[in-house]
């Protein structure tokens, strides 16, 4: 298998490769064309990783099964769990071989209605983050926002008690 050149951008992986102009594109953006008559394409990779997993979650919650495996895995990804686990969303969660490509087994309880994780990472002010929660969470009785801060991955109430802003995750309830 050729090796192509592979760029990281913005958490994201990109790969670069060339193809000829006259053969059929099958699925790729062309970014630029050279006069040798080659295009060059850039595919993302990995893209929004733990939104899907969050998605494989809630979609074997609804279809009932008792667990749920995830791959590929982040350290990201395992801190949001210990938090649905610490909160009591997800029975228990267990990292398979994590320094190769990795799995991640999720035991689920039936609570988690929806969980989804925002592809942009949006700033959040100390402040301002009991009105998000107010925005995001359907109500103020359940369900929990996570922010990546300086003093790790917290939900939102760890966060308002440390008074510390950062950067939404996502969210669950």
């Amino acid at each position: 298998m050729p090796s192509f050149p592979t760029v990281f951008l913005n958490d994201f992986v990109y790969i670069i490769f060339a193809r000829r102009c006259d053969l059929p594109t099958l699925r790729g953006s062309c970014k630029s064309s050279h006069k040798s008559g080659f295009k060059f394409f850039l595919y993302k990779m990995g893209r929004r990783i733990l939104n899907d997993a969050l998605r494989t979650i809630v979609n074997a919650e609804k279809r009932g099964f008792a667990s749920a495996e995830i791959n590929p895995i982040s350290n990201v990804m395992a801190s949001f769990l210990r938090i649905m686990k610490f909160r009591g969303y997800i029975k228990d969660f267990q990292v398979h071989d994590p320094q190769r490509v990795g799995r991640i087994t999720v035991e689920l309880l039936g609570r988690v209605k929806d969980c989804r994780a925002l592809t942009y990472r949006q700033d959040i002010k100390s402040k301002d983050i009991e009105n998000y929660k107010t925005r995001a969470l359907p109500t103020r009785q359940w369900g929990y926002v996570v922010i990546t801060t300086a003093n790790g991955v917290l939900d939102h109430e760890e966060a308002i008690r440390q008074n510390v802003g950062g950067q939404v995750l996502g969210y669950f309830y």
